[in-house]
Protein backbone atom coordinates (compact mmCIF):
# COMPACT_ATOMS: atom_id res chain seq x y z
CA UNK A 1 0.00 0.00 0.00
CA UNK A 2 2.98 2.56 0.82
CA UNK A 3 3.63 1.89 -3.00
CA UNK A 4 0.37 3.11 -4.51
CA UNK A 5 0.80 6.28 -1.82
CA UNK A 6 3.75 7.19 -2.74
CA UNK A 7 3.07 6.69 -6.35
CA UNK A 8 -0.04 9.29 -5.93
CA UNK A 9 2.13 11.24 -3.62
CA UNK A 10 4.41 11.90 -6.81
CA UNK A 11 1.58 12.34 -9.45
CA UNK A 12 -0.79 14.64 -7.24
CA UNK A 13 1.83 17.15 -5.20
CA UNK A 14 -0.16 19.27 -3.40
CA UNK A 15 -3.50 17.21 -2.73
CA UNK A 16 -3.41 15.99 0.89
CA UNK A 17 -3.11 11.90 1.53
CA UNK A 18 -5.96 10.97 3.77
CA UNK A 19 -4.45 8.45 6.75
CA UNK A 20 -6.38 5.12 6.86
CA UNK A 21 -6.69 3.73 9.94
CA UNK A 22 -4.99 0.12 10.84
CA UNK A 23 -7.25 -2.90 11.96
CA UNK A 24 -6.68 -6.04 12.80
CA UNK A 25 -8.36 -9.12 11.04
CA UNK A 26 -11.03 -10.71 13.02
CA UNK A 27 -12.73 -14.05 11.90
CA UNK A 28 -16.46 -14.59 12.96
CA UNK A 29 -19.42 -16.59 12.21
CA UNK A 30 -20.91 -15.89 8.99
CA UNK A 31 -24.12 -13.94 9.25
CA UNK A 32 -26.58 -12.95 6.39
CA UNK A 33 -25.35 -9.50 6.05
CA UNK A 34 -21.82 -11.44 4.61
CA UNK A 35 -23.45 -13.75 1.99
CA UNK A 36 -23.10 -10.77 -0.87
CA UNK A 37 -19.00 -10.49 0.10
CA UNK A 38 -18.81 -14.31 0.58
CA UNK A 39 -20.53 -14.99 -3.17
CA UNK A 40 -18.21 -12.78 -4.61
CA UNK A 41 -15.27 -14.06 -3.12
CA UNK A 42 -16.68 -17.76 -3.93
CA UNK A 43 -17.42 -16.89 -7.41
CA UNK A 44 -13.92 -15.23 -8.11
CA UNK A 45 -12.37 -18.33 -6.35
CA UNK A 46 -14.21 -21.37 -8.39
CA UNK A 47 -17.37 -20.62 -10.17
CA UNK A 48 -20.47 -18.64 -10.77
CA UNK A 49 -23.61 -19.82 -9.05
CA UNK A 50 -22.16 -20.86 -5.43
CA UNK A 51 -24.61 -20.25 -3.07
CA UNK A 52 -24.15 -20.94 0.96
CA UNK A 53 -27.05 -19.49 2.43
CA UNK A 54 -28.22 -22.88 3.89
CA UNK A 55 -25.42 -22.57 6.04
CA UNK A 56 -27.01 -19.74 8.28
CA UNK A 57 -29.21 -23.03 9.36
CA UNK A 58 -26.56 -25.41 10.03
CA UNK A 59 -25.49 -24.16 13.39
CA UNK A 60 -23.32 -21.65 11.75
CA UNK A 61 -20.76 -21.43 14.83
CA UNK A 62 -19.23 -24.13 13.80
CA UNK A 63 -19.94 -25.42 10.55
CA UNK A 64 -18.52 -21.37 9.01
CA UNK A 65 -15.89 -19.03 9.81
CA UNK A 66 -15.74 -15.46 8.04
CA UNK A 67 -12.13 -13.15 7.65
CA UNK A 68 -13.11 -9.79 8.51
CA UNK A 69 -10.54 -6.19 7.66
CA UNK A 70 -13.20 -3.66 9.08
CA UNK A 71 -15.89 -4.51 7.21
CA UNK A 72 -14.94 -6.18 4.37
CA UNK A 73 -14.76 -10.16 3.81
CA UNK A 74 -11.42 -11.49 3.32
CA UNK A 75 -12.02 -15.03 3.45
CA UNK A 76 -14.40 -17.29 4.01
CA UNK A 77 -14.35 -21.21 5.34
CA UNK A 78 -17.72 -23.38 4.88
CA UNK A 79 -18.30 -27.02 6.49
CA UNK A 80 -21.25 -28.43 4.71
CA UNK A 81 -22.84 -28.90 8.41
CA UNK A 82 -21.23 -30.00 12.07
CA UNK A 83 -22.83 -33.65 11.37
CA UNK A 84 -21.20 -34.04 8.15
CA UNK A 85 -17.82 -32.29 8.72
CA UNK A 86 -17.11 -31.90 4.69
CA UNK A 87 -15.38 -28.55 3.86
CA UNK A 88 -17.03 -27.34 0.91
CA UNK A 89 -15.62 -23.96 0.62
CA UNK A 90 -12.42 -22.55 1.61
CA UNK A 91 -11.16 -19.07 -0.14
CA UNK A 92 -9.30 -16.05 0.50
CA UNK A 93 -10.47 -12.80 -1.28
CA UNK A 94 -7.66 -12.00 -4.03
CA UNK A 95 -4.96 -9.44 -2.59
CA UNK A 96 -4.65 -11.48 0.50
CA UNK A 97 -3.41 -14.24 -0.79
CA UNK A 98 -0.10 -14.10 1.52
CA UNK A 99 -1.54 -12.69 5.41
CA UNK A 100 -2.22 -16.79 6.47
CA UNK A 101 -6.28 -16.57 6.72
CA UNK A 102 -6.58 -19.80 4.83
CA UNK A 103 -4.58 -21.01 8.07
CA UNK A 104 -6.38 -19.31 10.53
CA UNK A 105 -9.51 -19.93 8.85
CA UNK A 106 -9.13 -23.89 8.88
CA UNK A 107 -7.41 -24.25 12.42
CA UNK A 108 -11.01 -22.49 13.73
CA UNK A 109 -12.82 -25.33 11.82
CA UNK A 110 -10.93 -27.72 13.07
CA UNK A 111 -11.15 -26.17 16.43
CA UNK A 112 -14.60 -25.72 16.43
CA UNK A 113 -15.46 -29.62 15.19
CA UNK A 114 -13.64 -31.60 17.74
CA UNK A 115 -13.14 -35.56 17.72
CA UNK A 116 -14.41 -35.41 14.02
CA UNK A 117 -12.88 -36.72 11.10
CA UNK A 118 -12.76 -33.47 8.67
CA UNK A 119 -12.79 -34.10 4.52
CA UNK A 120 -12.53 -32.30 1.49
CA UNK A 121 -11.86 -32.51 -2.27
CA UNK A 122 -9.24 -30.52 -3.69
CA UNK A 123 -7.76 -30.14 -7.02
CA UNK A 124 -4.84 -32.03 -7.81
CA UNK A 125 -3.01 -28.78 -8.80
CA UNK A 126 -4.23 -26.33 -6.35
CA UNK A 127 -1.23 -24.66 -3.99
CA UNK A 128 -4.11 -25.47 -1.13
CA UNK A 129 -2.83 -29.20 -0.97
CA UNK A 130 0.32 -27.74 0.64
CA UNK A 131 -1.81 -26.08 3.84
CA UNK A 132 -3.87 -29.68 4.05
CA UNK A 133 -0.91 -31.44 4.53
CA UNK A 134 0.38 -29.21 6.93
CA UNK A 135 -2.62 -29.59 9.17
CA UNK A 136 -2.70 -33.52 8.91
CA UNK A 137 -4.94 -34.34 6.13
CA UNK A 138 -3.94 -37.33 4.18
CA UNK A 139 -5.02 -38.26 0.25
CA UNK A 140 -8.01 -41.34 0.41
CA UNK A 141 -9.17 -41.39 -3.14
CA UNK A 142 -8.15 -39.70 -6.23
CA UNK A 143 -11.47 -38.38 -8.22
CA UNK A 144 -10.94 -38.26 -12.17
CA UNK A 145 -13.22 -35.67 -13.88
CA UNK A 146 -14.35 -34.26 -9.59
CA UNK A 147 -15.06 -30.56 -11.21
CA UNK A 148 -15.33 -31.66 -14.37
CA UNK A 149 -19.19 -30.25 -14.67
CA UNK A 150 -18.04 -26.97 -12.77
CA UNK A 151 -14.63 -25.51 -14.35
CA UNK A 152 -14.44 -23.31 -17.16
CA UNK A 153 -12.87 -25.82 -20.24
CA UNK A 154 -10.30 -23.09 -20.45
CA UNK A 155 -9.46 -23.07 -16.60
CA UNK A 156 -5.63 -24.01 -15.27
CA UNK A 157 -7.04 -25.71 -12.56
CA UNK A 158 -7.00 -29.64 -12.82
CA UNK A 159 -10.57 -30.97 -13.35
CA UNK A 160 -9.26 -34.37 -11.09
CA UNK A 161 -9.07 -34.08 -7.61
CA UNK A 162 -8.16 -35.96 -4.16
CA UNK A 163 -10.19 -36.79 -1.36
CA UNK A 164 -8.93 -35.72 1.63
CA UNK A 165 -9.04 -36.66 5.60
CA UNK A 166 -8.17 -35.28 9.06
CA UNK A 167 -8.26 -38.27 11.14
CA UNK A 168 -9.01 -37.41 14.79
Amino acid sequence: MEDIRAHYALKFPGRELVRESVAPITYVTLIAEHLPQVHDILRCSFWSGIDVSDSLQHVPERATIVAMYKRLVIGCAILRSPVDTYITYLAVRAGWENAQIATVMLFHLIDRNPNKDITLHVSTNNPAMLLYNRFGFKAEEFVVGFYEDYLDPQSRMSKNAFRLRLRR
